[in-house]
């Protein structure tokens, strides 16, 4: 009896200790809530007034601003990021020869890590000249048509920054041979009837001395209805171009990546705090705006932002995502 016992009372011990082993083995452990440090220097904050968490005698940005927008961006970040190039082409209906440079810059933009905008000059497309055309003409000069500047970069074969057609190809090229960066753009943006909101995110890895602005583009893609002049038509020193087959005004065209707008300064350009070009942290903007009468079908849209060095203008890296959709890291 005494042996019945004792195997009963170990059974009953033992299966207590299982059931309180599995009890807690199978409970989740308390969250861990990481927040970060809010800044009690009265001149240390968030400076956007759009921003949940605004602080009103704040000069430095330290890019704690929180907006009343749900983000589906990424938290990580990969280690570099990838090169991208931002091809600014002016353009015009009456410009007989940007037929040419149309198909140069489709050619080129099969290249996913090519990014084109069509800056329109005296036509139906064109944008509001004081916020496109005027600060790219005031900063580079007037240009020719068709030209256009590749990452705002002076061209491998010439001086100067604005380059002909003829001369994109080998520019860009030259550009895409550095594959990695470590100043990358993350986009996402929703759309309610005519009314966009766009929350853009900069990371920046190696600490710089330098300037850094944020720039936005408005495009619009696939523009129809608008014909294009074409001095190539039969013309046989232009038997390359697809041009050459078309007629002397092509009336079913369709106009790339066309400007509407610039969101964000499209020189120097919104300025990117210290915090994230020396300390790393994730620079987040939010911008409200409504879209222009000007464009025809709103689900064509696309922003094209853009890192540049504020004080050259040089491009760094740049990023394309279709309205209403997200453009995460990479």
């Amino acid at each position: 009896m005494n042996k019945i016992l004792l195997k009963a009372i170990v059974f009953v011990f033992s299966t207590f200790v299982f059931l309180q082993c599995t009890k807690e083995t199978a409970s989740e452990p308390e969250p861990i809530v990481i927040t970060e440090p809010v800044s009690t220097d009265p001149n240390v904050g968030c400076t956007d007034a759009a921003a949940t968490n605004f602080k009103s005698t704040a000069t430095e940005d330290d890019c704690s601003c929180k907006y009343d927008y749900v983000s589906r961006v990424s938290t990580k970040t990969p280690q570099d990021f990838t090169k991208k190039v931002l091809m600014e082409e002016h353009s015009g209906t009456w410009c007989g020869w940007c037929p040419l440079a149309k198909e140069t810059s489709n050619k080129l933009t099969i290249n996913p890590r090519v990014i084109s905008v069509e800056i329109h000059y005296n036509d139906e497309m064109t944008a509001d000249k004081d916020k496109i055309f005027t600060p790219l003409k005031n900063k580079y000069g007037y240009p020719a048509w068709p030209s256009g500047m590749v990452n705002r970069r002076k061209s491998i074969v010439g001086s100067t920054y604005i380059i002909g057609e003829s001369d994109w190809s080998v520019n860009v090229n030259d550009l895409l041979q550095t594959e990695k960066t470590a100043a990358g753009i993350a986009i996402e943006s929703s759309l309610n009837g005519n009314d966009l909101t766009i929350l853009s995110h900069v990371k920046v890895h190696t600490a710089t001395d330098e300037t850094y602005g944020l720039g936005i583009y408005l495009v619009e893609d696939k523009v129809a209805g608008f014909p294009q002049a074409n001095y190539a038509s039969r013309n046989s020193l232009f038997q390359k171009y697809e041009a050459y087959n078309l007629p002397t005004m092509i009336d079913n065209i369709l106009h790339q990546n066309v400007a509407r707008d610039a969101i964000a300064p499209l020189i120097g350009g919104l300025n990117i705090p210290s915090a994230t070009t020396k300390n790393g942290k994730i620079y987040k903007k939010l911008f409200k705006i409504t879209l222009p009468s000007s464009i025809n079908v709103k689900e064509n849209c696309q922003i094209v932002a853009f890192l540049m060095n504020q004080k050259t203008n040089e491009i760094i890296n740049v990023q394309i995502a279709p309205v209403g959709q997200l453009k995460d890291w990479d």
